[in-house]
């Protein structure tokens, strides 16, 4: 099997793909495996550089380019970061490389309505067996994965259907949303075109769709890196750092760190996160 070469700078494979924003990477015999637009990515990384497999090598530099952000100048982004506070410094320097990826819109929507008071173990068993059970196969060194479906693979899938595949009250927020995209009530190419503020509106317009899930959704698949998603973790690292480890409203967490961390909040969201979540900070 052949393996392409590319190199990287200012990027973490083990960061970015174990920071909680994405749900169907495994990490196997030292390759990260994941499946990604049209394709199975086997993906590794030895200093500064990655080495890559799929089952379809067709433009695969660019796939793994456009998906883990490897154009953008993240040494920048982090050098201009660091100077927003001793807070941010450390947590940059302890988990620098941690990059957005730019995940497929719909699969994110429904990948995050499915994590709503949930957890990555569960989150993942549940996009997996919807992605075995409707996605298309593909057969990949002895073994099977599966595309996330589309809106009209799904188009006739039942609220029972999503139940069974593990996402318990989710199911009719699943149902009700792929109903509308496949009924033309939702454009989701339109969507991805809107500013921040209506994209927003729009997702929350979608049953199961609320603060957290909406700015999580923009940010990891619409590069919106001004939003700062508010999670249990999130909520636990400000209250840590910036208001005296005293219980805060989320409503003041939000507009601290919209002031504070400016257009930089989504990523400087996810250091923290990961931070608080492995006990670095």
């Amino acid at each position: 099997m052949n393996e392409i070469k590319i190199k990287v700078d200012c990027f973490n494979l083990k960061y970015t793909l174990e920071c909680g924003q994405c749900f169907r990477w495994k990490n196997i015999d030292n390759y990260y495996v994941g499946v990604i637009k049209d394709r199975v990515i086997k993906i590794r990384q030895d200093g500064d550089y990655l080495y890559v497999k799929s089952n379809n090598m067709d433009n695969l530099e660019k796939v793994v380019k456009d998906y883990f952000e490897l154009d953008k100048d993240y040494e920048s982004v982090e050098k201009r970061i660091v100077k927003v506070d001793d807070y941010v410094k450390e947590a940059i320097k302890n988990t620098s490389g941690l990059r957005h990826l730019n995940q497929d819109f719909f699969e994110t929507i429904i990948s995050y309505i499915i994590s709503a008071n949930n957890n990555i173990p569960r989150i993942s068993k549940s996009v997996n067996e919807i992605s075995k059970r409707y996605g298309d196969k593909i057969e990949f060194e002895g073994e099977e994965y599966y595309l996330f479906p589309t809106p009209k693979q799904l188009e006739n899938v039942s609220v029972e259907d999503y139940r069974s595949c593990g996402v318990g009250f989710r199911d009719k927020y699943i149902y009700d949303t792929v109903k509308r995209i496949n009924s033309k009530q939702i454009d989701l190419e339109k969507m991805q075109q809107m500013d921040t503020v209506s994209l927003r509106k729009e997702l929350l317009d979608l049953m199961g769709v609320g603060p957290k899930v909406a700015d999580c959704i923009l940010l990891f698949s619409c590069n919106r890196e001004e939003v700062f998603p508010i999670d249990v973790w999130v909520e636990r690292v400000m209250e840590k750092l910036y208001f005296n480890d005293q219980v805060t409203a989320k409503k003041k967490i939000l507009e601290y760190a919209n002031s504070h961390f400016g257009e930089d909040a989504g990523i400087i969201q996810q250091h923290l996160f990961y931070n608080i979540r492995e006990k670095m900070i």
